[in-house]
């Protein structure tokens, strides 16, 4: 019997921290180790039991999720922070990625949703809804006022140009009428991609490709 994934919650709402916690007693794989109020408490609490992932929120009294965020990765980088907040404004993902935050998901998400949003970060290192997502990378590529370019990956010179095209949110038709091939050959090679990367959607690719440098930031 494989062991129970370990939660922490944090949050200043205890209505939302016990609706969670009735919520995943569903879930015979998820066990709820502690629950807090604020970062100061979830850092005390870390030293005492260390969960897999952490349910963040932003808004907390005494010290808040984005220095929560930091403080945890920094001292327990094993430790996957998955933010929940009501904010999804793309100043906040921006600095939340460069805290070390694994992911982000929408308070009003589903349990199903949220559930989901820990196995993702658990098995590929990251949770990211598609809308934030797209929003976060516009902020890295066009706010920061940044140009990508690639480092040498598994990937072919052609899959990073798709990977490329794909981070500016062409679609498949547009990727494959700049690269002058049929669409069939683009879908083509977004498997191969995601074969490679071991990710399971478009998000999981750009992501991928942030997180080890072939868009290098």
């Amino acid at each position: 019997m494989k062991k129970p994934i370990k939660i922490a919650i944090a949050d200043d709402h205890q209505m939302f921290r016990e609706g969670l916690i009735s919520r995943f007693k569903e879930y015979e794989e998820l066990e709820v180790i502690f629950d807090v109020s604020n970062g100061v408490e979830l850092l005390e609490q870390c030293k005492k039991r260390k969960p897999d992932v952490i349910l963040m929120d932003l808004q907390m009294p005494e010290m808040d999720g984005f220095d929560a965020t930091e403080k945890v990765i920094q001292k327990y980088p094993e430790i996957n922070v998955l933010v929940v907040s009501t904010h999804n404004e793309e100043t906040f993902i921006r600095h939340l990625l460069k805290r070390g935050a694994r992911g982000f998901i929408l308070k009003e998400q589903s349990t199903e949703t949220i559930v989901d949003a820990v196995y993702s970060v658990l098995e590929t290192g990251y949770y990211f809804n598609d809308n934030v997502t797209k929003a976060m990378l516009k902020g890295f590529l066009v706010q920061e006022n940044v140009k990508p370019t690639f480092q040498k990956a598994n990937l072919t010179q052609r899959e990073m140009e798709v990977v490329r095209l794909m981070s500016k949110e062409y679609t498949t038709r547009e990727i494959a009428d700049k690269l002058f091939v049929s669409t069939r050959t683009i879908d083509g090679h977004k498997e191969r991609i995601l074969e490679k990367t071991k990710t399971r959607n478009a998000v999981g690719i750009i992501m991928y490709a942030i997180k080890n440098n072939l868009l290098e930031i």
